[in-house]
């Protein structure tokens, strides 16, 4: 079934990076280059990074309810190597085979990293990738240990972004999520 949900989170975004990305551009690419990998990787929003390193998280949630566990089970995972992409990107990432460490979240090293081209709506200043960071950056963003990035929409008719997040870490039988709104502004062009 977690595999249903992936292909069926992934098929949209892959659709979108058909059909919206032309031109040279970051998305899509692979960080460093090594042999096709022959697994899945593992596929999420980046929620956070410390130097080279990148929180991944997938919004495709376990169900451990059934045997006793938690209800929402969000896989996370922590991946060194990992300096290009940019929080509120997603990823598929594929690591070198090393050991990973197993406490929540997880650990690994990256070896190859595919960036999602960012979606940017009709009539939207900002990407979907920069209303999921600004909306990370925000207060009530910055609250959330581990950010699962649900749903993202914007609003045309009033310019606004709507990020739907849960905290990974919640305690909560709901594992409370909150709706974080941003402004879609036009960004502002580097100075020369």
């Amino acid at each position: 079934m977690s595999h249903l949900r992936r292909v069926l989170i992934s098929l949209p975004i892959l659709i979108v990076c058909l059909t919206g990305c032309s031109g040279y551009n970051d998305c899509n690419s692979v960080q460093t280059q090594a042999n096709t990998p022959s697994e899945d990787g593992f596929t999420g929003y980046v929620v956070d990074r410390e130097g080279d390193s990148i929180l991944v998280v997938d919004p495709a949630y376990e169900d451990f309810g059934a045997n006793g566990g938690e209800s929402r089970y969000y896989p996370a995972k922590w991946f060194s190597n990992a300096p290009n992409p940019e929080v509120g990107s997603y990823v598929e990432v594929w690591t070198d085979g090393s050991p990973e460490n197993e406490p929540y979240p997880g650990q690994a090293r990256a070896e190859t990293i595919a960036v999602a081209c960012p979606a940017t709506p009709d009539g939207a200043h900002m990407s979907e990738e920069d209303a999921i960071r600004a909306g990370l950056y925000s207060s009530d963003g910055e609250q959330v240990r581990i950010p699962v990035i649900e749903n993202v929409d914007f609003d045309e008719d009033i310019g606004t972004w709507t990020i739907r997040i849960r905290d990974a870490m919640s305690t909560t039988d709901t594992q409370d999520q909150i709706e974080v709104k941003v402004e879609d502004i036009e960004p502002v062009g580097e100075q020369e």
